[in-house]
């Protein structure tokens, strides 16, 4: 009988203190699942930009940029010269975003399951303080920076398109223009990952 209600005093402590653990970070909880929720705001509006469209987008700067460099012999006007300089110019930011979009959002979906279990095992209870600040300090550090990340990349991307939209119609008038009134069939080129 003594043994039994050591037994369950032990329990009774232990639950006391676990629950009191965890109220300790309630703060950082709340803060943690704030996080994620901008976090997984992030993603969908990186998911925003069609990567379709990107696709698309390079492999006709890439087919009329070959074409023109083989086939335009004489000079152009200010204006198309301007124009094949801009085409030209969002050639790196197009692959570099189809290289690296599926990594990007790859991180940020480990950091939001990160930020889901650390928020878990802090309303149980299953950190000690040491680990915990560690823990939330680290997770909240990564988070921020795959935050700031996709928002820029975002932003970048969608100015390539911009450019590369303001830039095709005179672009395609040319390759019409040397080919026929054709466009050339596009090409699909490697996408190359840069370190």
């Amino acid at each position: 009988m003594k043994s039994l209600l050591s037994i369950i005093m032990a329990i009774a402590c232990m639950s006391f203190f676990s629950c009191k653990n965890a109220h300790t970070y309630d703060k950082y909880v709340k803060e943690l699942d704030s996080l994620k929720v901008v976090l997984q705001q992030s993603v969908d509006n990186f998911k925003t930009v069609d990567s379709t469209t990107c696709v698309n987008a390079y492999s006709k700067q890439y087919t009329y940029s070959q074409f023109i460099e083989t086939h335009l012999k004489d000079t152009v006007t200010k204006s198309v010269a301007e124009n094949l300089q801009n085409l030209q110019s969002v050639k790196q930011g197009l692959n570099d975003y189809l290289s690296l979009r599926s990594n990007w959002l790859a991180t940020a979906n480990t950091s939001i399951k990160q930020l889901q279990t650390l928020s878990h095992d802090l309303k149980n209870g299953s950190v000690n303080e040491e680990e915990a600040i560690e823990f939330i300090n680290q997770e909240k550090k990564q988070a921020e920076l795959i935050i700031e990340e996709l928002k820029v990349n975002t932003e970048t991307i969608r100015k390539h398109l911009e450019v590369y939209n303001q830039s095709l119609p005179v672009c395609e008038n040319l390759v019409k223009e040397l080919n026929l009134g054709v466009l050339p069939q596009l090409i699909s080129p490697e996408i190359k990952r840069n370190n």
